[in-house]
């Protein structure tokens, strides 16, 4: 009674009217009166499953459906929901037949009858319809005052800025709720647009990604929670995360509000990303090249340096083979000419004296003794400086297509019975690991079986003097000796469990006139004219490991073919 003598009171008096315009104010009025209160009262809708069960007239004339029955004749619930809508509803309707909800009204809209789109507040809840689960929707029309009607465009004002902006923005009220997103951060993600409307728990896109794979093989809840806790920062962060789904690289940047919220930014870095590991690899490149060409240019001082090396030792080995053939020619004809003087003075011998006889005899052993010292030195200078010619002038053999198993056990044969001849006393265990499939490579022979035979001997020669300094009989001289197919190429592995080497000798391995064996029994040339005949001539890799008063092994790797070059041919380019 109260509300309605406020009313009277609020209206004009009825003498200020004529008799039509009362009626048309009253009409007027009443009008109004009806709207307000039309706009007041919630419309119903009723669905399941899409399914609409049930719709309030009120709702239908909100809409703009002359009936509840057009309302009722529509194909599902999403005819009502505007495209760029749906998934945000959908997921709304799964969360709210879940159990109760938090009873806090959304801002949604609604298709009215004539495709125009109308604002609403809604309330969800879960309801027994018919004996089964279903949604009831409470929608109430926004109140049409000056600054409800301006908040909708307001909101499209924000989002359009925030989607306008070329980062992925994600704003989270103090709960950890979604308040906010821009397209951009949906595309970041490779999420469906509006898959995750404001109100929406954070942990829901974290499930949402576990469940896609992101997180890999991990238990769900712990990592949920664990990247949850993630966003409660007191400070502005930053870190960086890659996404499965499209492989982009995200610099995610989460900085809190004063309100108690949190602004999420992030920041496509894929581009970044790239151009940093191209450089880096450029670099790494660089760097590759840049130590091959120092190698290349060490390599190329060393063979110029052996090349002067050969060209010396070539006119060495020469200025010395003339003057050496006449020492050794003439010290084996001072040795006949002394037995032929023996035997014209052998009559005489009867003649002289016991002590002068004693001299004489010792004159001529001493002699005979000197002359067998020149010609096995003249003998030893000799073959130096064979040698020395050797290796300026490298192999001249004929290429050819070789059994390299026989080749191998040739040379072994070869070495260990030259081995033997010297020192009856010795013997060795051999190993041989020869692989059928190395068959026959193309090769010059004669300079393999001289890289093999010097690589045997020096082996030989290890074992030996291991023999006689350890100490220990209970060792055993071995050598193992393989051979084994590598792809295009082939390798010889020969292995000896001698004296070894320390890391300073094998770095001067190779360097011609080195020599670790006792003065007058290596020339110091054998390893290096093997060198030269492996890795120059043949195109292979000699590579060589020891350790010292345990093992040592050499290993020979060769191409199965290759454009045949000799030595000096080698030594031309």
């Amino acid at each position: 009674m109260d509300d309605k003598a406020d009313l009277l009171r609020a209206l004009p008096p009825l003498s200020s009217y004529s008799p039509e315009e009362s009626v048309v104010a009253s009409l007027d009025r009443a009008q109004n009166y009806h709207d307000q209160l039309v706009a007041a009262m919630p419309g119903l809708i009723v669905h399941r499953d899409g399914v609409i069960l049930h719709c309030s007239g009120t709702l239908a004339r909100l809409l703009g459906y002359e009936s509840v029955g057009e309302v009722m004749a529509l194909p599902d619930i999403m005819a009502l929901i505007p495209e760029d809508a749906r998934m945000a509803e959908r997921n709304a309707y799964a969360r709210c037949q879940q159990g109760p909800i938090q009873p806090l009204a959304r801002r949604i809209k609604r298709h009215r009858a004539d495709t125009s789109t109308q604002w609403f507040d809604q309330l969800l809840e879960p309801v027994d319809w018919g004996g089964a689960p279903a949604v009831m929707e409470m929608l109430t029309q926004m109140r049409p005052q000056a600054a409800n009607a301006e908040i909708p465009h307001q909101g499209q004002l924000l989002q359009a800025a925030i989607d306008a902006m070329p980062n992925g923005v994600l704003m989270l009220d103090r709960g950890l709720r979604l308040e906010g997103a821009n397209s951009e951060y949906f595309r970041l993600w490779d999420y469906p647009p509006g898959m995750f409307p404001p109100g929406t728990p954070v942990a829901e896109t974290l499930y949402y990604n576990h469940r896609r794979g992101d997180y890999g093989d991990v238990p769900c809840e712990e990592t949920v929670a664990e990247l949850c806790t993630r966003f409660l920062v007191k400070g502005v962060i930053n870190s960086e995360r890659q996404v499965p789904s499209n492989g982009r690289i995200l610099d995610i940047r989460t900085a809190p509000r004063a309100d108690g919220g949190y602004v999420i930014t992030h920041h496509d870095i894929t581009d970044r990303k790239r151009i940093e590991d191209e450089l880096r690899q450029a670099k790494e490149r660089a760097e590759a090249i840049l130590k091959e060409l120092r190698e290349t240019q060490q390599q190329l001082i060393v063979q110029e340096k052996m090349a002067s090396l050969g060209q010396l030792t070539a006119g060495i080995a020469h200025e010395l083979k003339n003057p050496l053939n006449f020492v050794n020619n003439f010290a084996e004809l001072s040795g006949e000419l002394l037995d032929e003087l023996l035997e014209l003075l052998e009559p005489l011998n009867d003649h002289l004296e016991g002590a002068t006889r004693t001299d004489v005899d010792d004159l001529v052993d001493s002699l005979q003794s000197n002359l067998r010292k020149i010609a096995d030195h003249g003998r030893r200078a000799d073959n130096i400086v064979k040698s020395m010619l050797a290796h300026s002038r490298g192999g001249g053999g004929e290429w050819q297509s070789t059994d390299l198993n026989a080749l191998v056990e040739e040379a072994l044969a070869l070495s260990y019975h030259a081995v033997r001849a010297q020192d009856r006393s010795f013997n060795a265990t051999l190993d041989r690991r020869f692989d059928a499939a190395v068959g026959e490579v193309k090769l010059v022979p004669q300079d393999i079986s001289r890289v093999l035979v010097n690589l045997f001997t020096n082996s030989f020669y290890a074992v030996r003097k291991k023999q006689l300094t350890c100490g220990d009989p209970a060792y055993v001289p071995a050598l193992t000796v393989t051979t084994e197919t590598r792809g295009p190429d082939i390798s010889i592995r020969i292995c000896d469990n001698g004296i070894g080497m320390t890391t300073a000798v094998i770095e001067k391995l190779f360097t011609p006139f080195f020599t670790t064996k006792p003065t007058g029994e290596g020339t110091g040339l054998g390893l290096s004219l093997s060198y030269d005949i492996v890795v120059h001539q043949h195109r292979g890799r000699f590579d060589v490991s020891s350790i010292e008063n345990e093992h040592a092994e050499f290993t020979i790797t060769l191409p199965r073919t290759v454009t045949a070059m000799s030595l000096g041919e080698r030594r031309k380019t």
